[in-house]
């Protein structure tokens, strides 16, 4: 299994490079335009959490990890200022993430928010 990890600061402005790594690599699966859209969507889904509306300070770490058949990230907030971030789904996202990947999860891990999903190709 191969591994690929991005950094960016944790901002909004900056999720768009996440989604392009995730659309890249997902090209390079195999992966249908379909099935890449679904990737972006739960990636921006995803990081939206982490980032929040007007960024954070510090950074957000995506690692993505490839099979022959599927495609897993997980996030990582390494944010400078302990805040609030949010660690469950609202129903919308909740119902957003069931339909474009086949699990996905957000979460708190010490002081660290992190969150998990995986595409599975068609």
């Amino acid at each position: 299994m191969d591994a690929v990890s991005i950094t960016i600061p944790a901002s909004p402005q900056y999720v768009g490079v996440i989604r392009l790594v995730a659309a890249g690599l997902a090209a390079r699966q195999g992966f249908s335009l379909d099935d890449i859209e679904d990737l972006k969507i739960a990636v921006d889904e995803l990081a939206a959490y982490v980032t929040g509306s007007q960024g954070r300070l510090g950074f957000l770490e995506v690692v993505f990890s490839l099979d022959a058949e599927c495609i897993s990230f997980k996030g990582y907030g390494r944010l400078e200022e302990p805040e609030e971030v949010r660690t469950s789904l609202t129903e919308l996202s909740r119902m957003i993430l069931e339909t474009v990947t086949e699990s996905a999860s957000l979460e708190r891990v010490g002081a660290t928010p992190t969150f998990h999903a995986s595409k599975t190709r068609a």
